[in-house]
């Protein structure tokens, strides 16, 4: 347990807003692949269902995807009310290798 502010936390919080980031990080990276590979009104093929999908509708449901994990951010953190103090105290150490390898794609395990 961490007390910042009075306030006890458990430690849990801090790994499940990072992994909803990491989350995040590996959508934004793949939005920006796409963008760099993809002309916008392309064309993939779903490989679960076989339907033609558009560059801008598979970046409109990763956009989708991006506010549904903001929606949980704001649920675990309680609209950040939560987080204050959690990740500038000096208990806390940020993997920013990490961090570079989920965006670049070369992480084995997103959620560890």
């Amino acid at each position: 347990m961490l007390e910042i502010k009075g306030i006890v936390v458990g430690m849990s919080i801090t790994k499940d807003i990072n992994s909803l980031l990491d989350d995040m990080l590996v959508i934004r990276s793949e939005i920006n692949r796409m963008r760099a590979d993809l002309k916008p009104n392309e064309t993939l093929v779903n490989n679960q269902t076989g339907e033609r999908v558009s560059a801008n509708k598979i970046e409109e449901l990763a956009n989708n995807e991006i506010n549904e994990i903001k929606n949980e951010l704001n649920k675990v953190t309680n609209d950040g009310k939560r987080a204050t103090g959690l990740f500038n105290n000096v208990y806390y150490v940020n993997d920013v290798i990490q961090d570079k390898l989920l965006v670049q794609g070369e992480s084995d395990d997103v959620n560890k």
